[in-house]
């Protein structure tokens, strides 16, 4: 039933994204100095960078700081919750990722998707990875944006 609520709540979100991209797009690079610090859509990548990080260092106080209760990923290794993600942190190494060429749509105040291409380093129980486009939805929850999506498609 939570697989089923999450393909849900996934296609409903990719489906706004397509009727509001033209409304709310920022774009910028991830080595781009032009955007302020206070842009919302640096502040989403820097968030993106942190959970990479958590991840990477095993860090799953960060990982459940930064991560909703609901969250659900799509990889190459299949569906995953948080608690998943947890119980099978030691069989993920991350060398490196990057995040290239982001794009921050807000879809309403409360909801927003960063796209980016991601060249990630390392493996997931022992199976290496391949450069991906990266899709997460980051939602505001009492004033704290956590990832609730994340999606990943193989270049």
């Amino acid at each position: 039933m939570k697989r089923h609520l999450h393909l849900v709540i996934t296609t409903v979100l990719i489906a706004l994204t397509s009727v509001c991209l033209a409304q709310t797009e920022t774009k910028t690079k991830s080595s781009s100095k032009s955007m302020g610090k206070d842009s919302f859509a640096q502040t989403l990548i820097e968030k993106s960078r942190q959970t990479w990080e958590a991840y990477k260092n095993r860090d799953i106080a960060a990982m459940k700081a930064l991560t909703g209760n609901d969250y659900g990923s799509y990889t190459a290794a299949g569906y995953s919750n948080l608690q998943e993600d947890i119980r099978t942190i030691n069989d993920l190494k991350i060398e490196a990722y990057s995040i290239d060429e982001p794009t921050v749509t807000k879809v309403t105040k409360d909801v927003a998707i960063l796209r980016y291409k991601c060249d990630l380093k390392g493996s997931f129980h022992g199976k290496k990875f391949k450069p991906v486009y990266s899709t997460e939805v980051w939602v505001n929850r009492g004033g704290k944006w956590v990832i609730v999506s994340y999606q990943e498609t193989t270049r």
